[in-house]
């Protein structure tokens, strides 16, 4: 399988042995070293590549993909697998992979680092298994990997291109059903570049911005379905942490099926994921109406950077932010008055018992059992911790402020950016938050990072108080999902944040 070892240019030679049956052996003792090293966010760790296959000749380096939960996590442990030998490449051409080699002269692992439900992993596995029981493949991918060693020694480019058909043909036949989303690197993903470009932005003229394939600000995603190509993206980095959409385009035969949003979003957190904070978009009117249902509006683009603008064409963008995958599902469960208050001026809660009737819970015990972690502000905690019992009993609880020194055993204290909080849960396996406090809820909301919000009207006016959203910068469009009203006049409204 081709897995982008390393540039074109270098003197080290390709080397393909006979199988080796003590493959198998290393690859436990490095997999237990590597899990280590990656720490609670590793969820497993699995042999890949030939020296996986039983009987294969292969190069003598032991592939391996460990599965991590959050793949940004990754970059925080570079210096533990520093520790045991490896080199960190980033992703290496690979989108949202994190790719490690070890053995600077001879070459050892290599390490493909994957977020958990990334199509990758099911592929590599999916092309393994396949090997594994089909024995004639297997002695042809062996036939053909030692005639490329023999024909490009010194050539990984080309050792890869000689062997991406023959991995296209398994693609198709052993299952695999997934996208992938990779910068051109094949002859066939060039191919595919220029055909994309040509057939639906160029036409019959040269196309004039073909230098942009070797320039250092300019990134080329062709976008797979199962062994297909049917997409391409044209990415321009840009100062300031924006990037601007040249150009993206699914083959005529795969529109209208979702592949065009599927292809934007994972463009929109491969920038994200590089830091990047807005991306800029000179779009054709017809093209707009498609972007403006993805959350985007007028925002100046700002320069040419070179290339010819239409008169016709309209200027939009989006702030980006951390994408629903990359996160544990966010939900807001608060009450408030008729007038929008949750609580008196003085944080006093008592008006809440107005809305209770019986041993009605309105939902309550069945949402708090759903959770894994309660996110409360400053305010917030200091009122509940006020109480005579501490209601979140068996909860992690997390504290956001910039001026708490300490706090009760049973709560973590946070301070810093919120998405780094979410993707640290994500890290550690936390799967739903429910977040708490009228400027705790309105920061997550600003920051497009809640996915659910359950407000119960309790029918109180109360005249004044601490408001339920603070003043925010941000529009958050929401679906009813249910509205039920109980005897004691509470009336339970449940939306969907919606893009």
């Amino acid at each position: 399988m081709p897995l982008s070892d390393e540039p074109s240019d270098t003197i080290r030679k390709i080397e393909v042995v006979e199988y080796d049956p003590s493959w198998p052996e290393l690859f436990e003792v490095e997999a237990k070293r590597i899990k280590q090293a990656l720490g609670h966010n590793c969820i497993e760790v699995h042999h890949i590549g030939s020296t996986s296959i039983p009987g294969l000749s292969a190069k003598p380096v032991i592939d391996m993909l460990p599965v991590v939960r959050d793949i940004q996590e990754v970059d925080k442990v570079t210096k533990a697998m520093e520790s045991l030998g490896y080199e960190a490449k980033g992703e290496y051409g690979m989108a949202f992979r994190r790719y490690f080699q070890k053995g600077k002269n001879i070459r050892t692992h290599n390490v493909h680092v994957y977020q958990e439900a990334d199509p990758e992993i099911s592929r590599y596995l999916k092309f393994r298994d396949w090997m594994c029981s089909h024995t004639s493949d297997a002695e042809n991918y062996g036939k053909l990997k030692l005639e490329l060693a023999k024909n490009f020694p010194h050539d990984i480019l080309q050792y890869c291109n000689g062997k991406d058909a023959f991995v296209a043909s398994i693609d198709a036949k052993d299952g695999f059903d997934g996208w992938r989303i990779v910068k051109a690197l094949t002859d066939r993903e060039w191919d595919a570049v220029r055909r994309l470009r040509q057939d639906h932005f160029f036409k019959s003229k040269e196309d004039p911005y073909t230098w942009t394939f070797t320039h250092k600000d300019h990134i080329h995603f062709v976008f797979y379905k199962n062994a297909e190509i049917i997409g391409y993206a044209h990415l321009q980095l840009r100062p300031e942490n924006r990037a601007a959409l040249r150009i993206i385009v699914i083959d005529e035969r795969h529109r209208n099926l979702g592949f065009g949003t599927q292809f934007l979003r994972l463009c929109e957190r491969w920038l994200y994921h590089q830091g990047f904070k807005k991306l800029l978009i000179q779009s054709s009117e017809k093209a707009c109406q498609f972007f403006c249902r993805h959350g985007y509006a007028e925002m100046p683009f700002n320069g040419s950077d070179g290339y010819e603008g239409d008169p016709r064409d309209i200027e939009i963008g989006k702030c980006l932010t951390i994408a629903r995958i990359d996160r544990p599902k966010i939900s807001i469960y608060i009450a408030t008055s008729i007038d929008g208050y949750i609580a008196r001026k003085d944080g006093g809660l008592d008006w809440l018992e107005y809305g209770h009737t019986g041993d009605e819970d309105y939902g309550f015990k069945k949402f708090i059992n759903g959770i894994d972690a309660l996110v409360l502000g400053r305010n917030t905690y200091e009122v509940v911790s006020r109480f005579d019992e501490w209601p979140y009993k068996g909860k992690r609880v997390i504290v956001l402020s910039n001026t708490l020194k300490e706090v009760r055993k049973e709560v973590e204290l946070f301070c810093g950016p919120l998405h780094d909080l979410v993707s640290m849960l994500h890290s550690e396996g936390i799967s739903h938050v429910w977040i708490d406090g009228g400027v705790t809820v309105s920061k997550f909301l600003e920051a497009g990072i809640v996915d659910e919000i359950t407000i119960s009207v309790i029918a109180m006016v109360l005249g004044s108080g601490i408001s339920l959203f603070s003043t925010m910068d941000r529009e958050s469009k929401c679906r009813l999902i249910s509205a039920q009203s109980y005897p004691s006049g509470l009336v339970q409204l449940k939306y969907e944040v919606v893009e």
